[in-house]
């Protein structure tokens, strides 16, 4: 003879016994699938990890490059106010041609950039019996010629040399 499960009558002991065991259950899945989720999380880091050390120090050479020629950056003593931009020894005409620049270069429209601030990081070229486009036409050149992006290549003078 068979009883269905709502005719069984369980009494105070058994009932507490069941929720219980269901409980255990539970408890012991959730543990598991933590277990699991920790493991994952460590294999996809050990990868990910391995790729930013190999790319870390492919750049360090350029990163090391890169900070030598920099002027020693001074602490900011005011604080970014959103719709403000801060010019730190660079004009507004050229803040704008910069601005112009990473929007074509990055191909995001100006309208969806945000510049807090624009530093010069190095001291200006020294131009000796030559003028501004002249120089920027020289130096365009030899990053032509040397196949070294501009951004790159570091110039301290420019001179004319004159024959006699």
């Amino acid at each position: 003879m068979t009883l269905s499960l709502l005719e069984m009558q369980l009494g105070m002991g058994d009932t507490l016994k069941t929720s219980g065991v269901g409980f255990v259950i539970v408890l012991i899945v959730l543990a598991f699938i933590a277990v699991l989720i920790m493991m994952i999380s460590k294999i996809f880091n050990k990868v990910a990890g391995g790729n930013k050390n190999e790319e870390t120090k492919q750049d360090a050479p350029a990163a090391k490059a890169e900070t030598s020629a920099a002027a020693p950056v001074a602490p900011v003593s005011a604080p970014v106010t959103p719709g403000y931009l801060r010019l730190e020894g660079v004009s507004e005409a050229n803040a704008a041609v910069i601005m112009a620049l990473v929007s074509h270069q990055t191909g995001i429209p100006l309208n969806r950039l945000a510049f807090h601030s624009i530093k010069c990081l190095q001291d200006s070229v020294e131009l000796i019996d030559v003028d501004e486009p002249t120089a920027a036409v020289i130096m365009a050149i030899v990053s032509d010629a040397s196949g070294i992006p501009l951004e790159r290549l570091d110039f301290s003078s420019i001179r004319l040399i004159k024959e006699n």
